[in-house]
């Protein structure tokens, strides 16, 4: 089934890249634009096959999503438009179809903000399931749940899709509890107000990091992740990998490697990126006074990579689950982390001609090793 194309009008970033993210982990081709002066190139150049539109306001307050919507069906009335907007007055408006503008602008769908993931998706399926009328009456109404018993090529997976709005609600919950206390005392406890400050600054970097993960799961599994392939001497990469995982004084990562230089064929960054969640696991997983040893090794026609960390290890059950998206082991529930981070790291090791595997793990630790091709 060809992949279907979805543009999406919205300005604010990160909602965006959520949302972009949401797409493209459902099988659509997302194409995001910021402005809506952009639509009409934006039509003309990705001939999407709907267009989910915000309800951004121009310089006098008038909410664009209205004609622009309404010009978007002059130009081709055989594409859907659905507002997105948490303007609920809108919202109501639109579907009630009873005022000019909305009748002009025929929206086929409504997609609240905040939304469920679900019915987002369910949304956009039925309207791109459903041939929409140039000129939708009154009584046009779009079903939120598809059909129960017609089947569906690829259906999204719900409990994924579950797992991202988890945790990306996790620390917006914290972020709006730290803002309301810090919001308290501010000219009262000053230390109060700078904790609030950086426990939230902390979240946003867990919410940058957890967006950074799901476009890069996103794009390898639509195969469109670039990379950029050439000599690497993997020696001097780990080398900085592990200055950069160092705290202090306390050298507690061992590294061996034959003299010299070790040349693999591969990208720099993105090994770098594998070596960073392999040392940062090890250090998570274990107790700051236990070592990890990092070893290069030449195997044939590739260099193997060995991370030995002293932790607390994989139950034996849920070994075959490691690199599964989201799947966090049941001794580290406690610890920090989303789950994607080996699954991401497993098909960029894949994606360079290399692999990635768990070759032990036990109560005494784990041993994580990657192989890349000899230049």
């Amino acid at each position: 089934m060809a992949i279907q194309t979805v543009l999406l009008v919205e300005d604010d970033t990160r909602l965006s890249e959520v949302v972009s993210s949401v797409l493209t982990l459902a099988g659509y081709h997302a194409v995001v634009i910021s402005e809506h002066a952009l639509i009409p190139r934006a039509m003309a150049t990705s001939r999407p096959r709907c267009v989910i539109m915000d309800g951004e306001l121009n310089a006098s307050g008038h909410n664009l999503s209205w004609s622009d919507a309404a010009a978007i069906r002059r130009v081709d009335p055989k594409v859907p438009v659905l507002m997105m907007t948490a303007d609920r007055a809108a919202l109501a408006e639109a579907e009630a179809r009873r005022s000019t503008r909305s009748r002009a602008a025929g929206f086929a769908g409504f997609i609240g903000k905040p939304f469920e993931v679900q019915t987002f998706l369910a949304t956009l399926s039925r309207v791109l399931e459903a041939p929409v009328s140039a000129h939708p009456s009154v009584d046009d109404r779009v079903v939120i749940f598809p059909d129960i018993g017609r089947p569906r090529a690829d259906p999204p997976d719900v409990h994924l899709f579950d797992t991202v709005v988890h945790e990306l609600r996790q620390p917006l919950t914290v972020i709006r509890g730290q803002l309301q206390l810090g919001r308290r005392h501010v000219g009262r406890d000053p230390a109060r107000v700078q904790t609030a400050i950086d426990v939230s600054i902390a979240q946003v970097d867990r919410m940058t990091r957890l967006l950074g993960d799901l476009l890069d799961s996103a794009r390898l599994a639509a195969n469109v992740l670039d990379l950029r392939i050439g000599p690497v001497d993997l020696a001097t990469v780990v080398a900085t990998a592990i200055a950069s995982h160092e705290a202090g004084d306390a050298h507690r990562i061992s590294f061996r490697w034959p003299h010299g230089p070790v040349v693999v064929i591969g990208d720099a960054d993105r090994i770098t990126q594998i070596l960073d969640n392999l040392l940062s696991n090890a250090i998570k997983y274990s107790e700051p006074e236990l070592p990890i040893e990092v070893t290069l090794t030449l195997q044939g026609v590739e260099v193997e990579l060995r991370v030995a960390d002293h932790g607390i290890g994989i139950p034996a059950d849920e070994l075959a689950r490691v690199f599964t998206p989201f799947y966090r082991a049941s001794t580290a529930v406690s610890i920090a982390g989303t789950g994607l981070g080996l699954h991401i790291s497993r098909r960029l090791a894949e994606r360079q001609g290399g692999r990635l595997w768990l070759e032990a793990s036990s109560g005494a630790g784990s041993v994580f090793a990657l192989a890349l091709p000899i230049a």
